[in-house]
């Protein structure tokens, strides 16, 4: 194996393609990133559900409708609070996050709101944030010498007016200091207090699982890490009707559905490493990457944006990484928890939000019945499979069946599964997906088998194999099924109509006369040599790069109304999850191209390829799977909302944002703006 480094090195090239990403498993021993969690005993705590005692707090509606609008008004404080994740961790893990009333109130995902298509919401929110992050802060990576307590609040899938869609200069802190595009307050809430900021959300969706997280510019990966963020459903109760006829399984059917919100996370162990760049740190807390270790990442590159020609020296500590992986998973804030069912069937409506973490979960057996064998999968023994119904752009057009779910960072599954017949056996939810992936480092892999991870033990964390234990006990109630043909037939009349009509397994064709942009996924090197990644066009700059940096001049600007195909070349080794604000687009296909021969024009290596069967229909976080040209389409429609949107003062038009969430590299600086007149 060979790094990338290698790669460049031997392969002798220049321009854009000698700064492709050839992440190829780097085998140098060491402890990743100086540190690892203690080990935690795996399933000694239940999974906390939504709403109920113990569990994940539902937000609280105001009695009073919302300054200007009159809509359903809800007032969320953002603050630092501490929550117990694994019963075994010595202290109290400090976070940060939403929630209503004082810290006491908070726990981990806190915040979710249960929202109705057609019913509008307005929020304000109030920063109580410290002025020192619960985070390393690197400094250099552009907007984050600013304010270490900013907040922007993004409804990650949101169809929501510009000024409400949390992009990352609508950034405010307690002071009252705010980012270039914040017009939040002036427009929604004019009488609102320095520290807070007003968001509207028409609701004009069709129902689906959002989720609203941190956004702020320079921070965005450690604020969400931190834990600003939770859910947010999206209910329509005729659509889950016309599903589920028997009221079981409907979405906000707390006794049927389970809402499973994974993160990655490393705690701070018993003897916190030496420099660790958190005042008041603890064992417990969370842990964040601080150091850029040139062992695993190579050595300092030429930076691609010049100036400086040759990279700043030395490296900054604490530092941004290329990615971030945790070694133990949280599901719904909880470290290895358990969960108990009855034998009969489920919904399980699932979220990725790791920082940079791909999972493919599926539910496997557990090895035996005693400790610690009852604590580890036996991956070869599958348990039920999954029926996905829909993804995060709403339901599917018709249903797939699987055993697995590929769910990048930021995508969602909407899944049925059947325990019908299984009482007294066990599972473990169950996820080898490798990191970064697809190509995976053996070093991010916790499992007890893997010679590179030797803190993993049975019946122990480290651990991101195992997420969930599932323990299946006699039914009480009956819940019906719905078979697939039933679902068949409901599901196509509850998407929004489609821009192209897609048949499974095969490529779809773009309208005639739809316009076409040439777009770039790009990895090259910032001012210290550290790598970054970067969007770009198919036009390369003087030294033959493609990619370009957030703060550029806007590429991507278009009119409300008009309908684009974009068809985005990965230049890179990694799958890249890109998310859109504003629109939801359609999947027409994938096809291989020569990366190394690119130069504005792909040439293909092969035929094009269709959108995987649960990538159908309509999806705002899409996988770009590396050395592959990803063509989707959508049309830039805008929300009609009861006051008058004003432009940004910074870009011009509605400014919203396209980037990779990948979050490390979403924040360095894998985003552009994109820009509706």
């Amino acid at each position: 194996m060979i790094t990338r480094r290698d790669f460049l090195k031997y392969a002798g090239i220049s321009g854009a393609a000698s700064i492709l990403p050839w992440k190829l498993a780097v085998q140098e021993a060491m402890a990743q990133y100086g540190v690892n969690s203690p080990a935690l005993r795996k399933f000694m705590a239940p999974m906390r559900g939504v709403g109920s005692v113990g569990g994940i707090p539902v937000m609280a509606a105001d009695a009073a409708p919302a300054p200007v609008t009159g809509a359903l008004h809800y007032t969320i404080n953002i603050r630092q609070f501490t929550d117990q994740l694994h019963p075994q961790l010595p202290n109290p893990t400090k976070l940060w996050g939403f929630g209503q009333g004082l810290a006491a109130n908070f726990s981990h995902l806190g915040g979710i709101i249960l929202a109705q298509k057609g019913t509008p919401v307005q929020i304000t929110f109030r920063n109580i944030l410290p002025t020192s992050h619960i985070i390393p802060v690197d400094r250099t990576i552009t907007g984050a010498n600013q304010a270490r307590n900013r907040v922007a609040v993004h409804l990650h899938g949101g169809f929501v007016p510009w000024i409400s869609d949390g992009g990352p200069f609508d950034w405010w802190t307690p002071n009252g200091t705010h980012g270039l595009s914040f017009l939040n307050n002036a427009v929604l809430n004019p009488a609102a207090a320095p520290n807070m900021a007003e968001y509207y959300y028409p609701n004009q969706q069709t129902a689906r699982l959002m989720w609203y997280h941190d956004h702020a510019h320079g921070i965005t990966r450690i604020n969400a890490y931190a834990g600003i963020a939770t859910a947010y459903v999206l209910d329509d109760p005729a659509a889950e009707a016309a599903l589920f006829p028997t009221g079981d399984l409907q979405a906000l059917n707390l006794r049927d559905t389970y809402y499973l919100v994974f993160q990655d996370k490393i705690f701070l162990p018993a003897a916190i490493p030496a420099g660790y760049p958190v005042t008041g740190a603890v064992p417990g807390d969370l842990a964040y990457a601080w150091i850029y270790d040139t062992a695993l990442f190579g050595p300092q590159g030429i930076p691609s944006f010049p100036p400086p020609a040759i990279p700043r020296t030395p490296l900054p500590v604490p530092s941004v990484v290329p990615e971030f992986f945790g070694d133990t998973i949280l599901v719904n804030g909880t470290a290895y928890p358990t969960l108990t069912v009855e034998a009969r069937p489920y919904r399980f409506r699932m979220l990725n939000a790791c920082n940079a973490r791909f999972l493919n979960p599926r539910l496997v057996a557990t090895k035996g019945t005693t400790f610690p064998n009852n604590t580890e999968p036996s991956p070869g023994v599958a348990g039920p499979t999954f029926l996905q119904i829909g993804t995060e752009g709403g339901y599917l057009p018709q249903v797939n069946r699987r055993g697995r779910v590929l769910l990048a960072p930021a995508e969602r599954a909407d899944v049925l599964v059947n325990f019908t017949g299984l009482a007294g056996r066990e599972f473990i939810l169950f996820n080898n997906a490798p990191g970064p992936f697809p190509g995976g480092n053996p070093i991010f892999d916790y499992h007890p088998l893997n010679p590179s991870t030797p803190v993993s033990t049975p019946g122990f964390g480290p651990n991101t194999r195992t997420l969930l234990k599932i323990v299946v006990v006699p039914q009480t109630i009956t819940v019906t099924m719905p078979t697939v043909a039933a679902l068949n037939a409901a599901l196509p009349a509850l998407i929004d109509p489609p821009l192209v009509n897609q048949v499974p397994g095969q490529p779809t064709s773009a309208p005639v006369g739809v316009r076409t942009r040439q777009l770039t996924l790009n990895e090259g090197f910032d001012d210290y040599g550290r790598l970054g990644q970067f969007l770009g066009t198919n036009v390369p700059d003087a030294a033959g790069f493609f990619g370009k940096e957030y703060l550029d001049p806007a590429t991507e600007v278009t009119t409300a109304g008009t309908i684009e195909v974009w068809a985005i070349a990965n230049l890179t080794l990694d799958a890249h999850p890109i998310h859109f604000h504003l629109v939801n687009v359609q999947i027409l296909w994938r096809r291989p191209f020569n990366v190394l021969t690119y130069n504005g024009t792909p040439a293909y290596t092969g035929p094009r390829v269709a959108p995987d069967p649960n990538e159908l229909g309509w999806k705002e976080t899409v996988r770009m799977n590396p050395g592959e040209v990803t063509a989707v389409i959508m049309k830039f429609d805008l929300p009609a909302v009861p006051f008058t949107v004003p432009t940004s003062p910074r870009t011009g038009g509605n400014e919203y944002v396209w980037h990779c969430h990948i979050l490390e590299h979403e924040e360095h600086d894998m985003m552009r703006p994109l820009i509706v007149a």
